[in-house]
């Protein structure tokens, strides 16, 4: 749009708690992996900063389920001092610990192992399991 933001153009025209019609994504992995499960999108003036809302299809379908979204994510973004509460929320509680991560991986390669597929070995992260020094 000429040089102009996102953010610079719904700032623009949006007031604070208004939005803008949905928008489809056109990411391509969207498109080549989602099938019938599209996403839509709209921007959100959260009062201190423009918010793109990512909804899926069946709820962009129903304008009171759109409604419902924009208005909760409003709420969320007044209560939280222009940032979701319940981000800031799920933030503080999805740490992945060490030893949650090496749990990941090792579930991963033994499954990867069971159907005959290479894991992802590194020597980089050979050299971390083993120390030599």
């Amino acid at each position: 749009m000429g040089g102009l933001s996102e953010r610079e153009f719904f700032e623009s025209i949006l007031s604070p708690g208004e939005r803008s019609p949905l928008f489809l994504t056109s990411a391509s992995v969207v498109r080549n992996y989602y099938g019938e499960h599209q996403i839509s999108f709209f921007y959100m003036n959260a009062g201190e900063e423009i918010a793109r809302v990512e909804i899926p299809g069946w709820v962009a379908d129903k304008p009171s389920l759109v409604d419902l979204a924009h208005s909760l994510c409003f709420d969320q973004c007044q209560r939280g001092m222009g940032y979701p509460v319940a981000l800031s929320e799920a933030h503080e509680q999805a740490v992945v610990t060490t030893a949650d991560r090496a749990n990941f991986w090792a579930l991963v390669e033994r499954n990867l192992a069971g159907e005959d597929v290479p894991g992802r070995d590194s020597a980089k992260s050979r050299s971390k399991q083993s120390r030599w020094i």
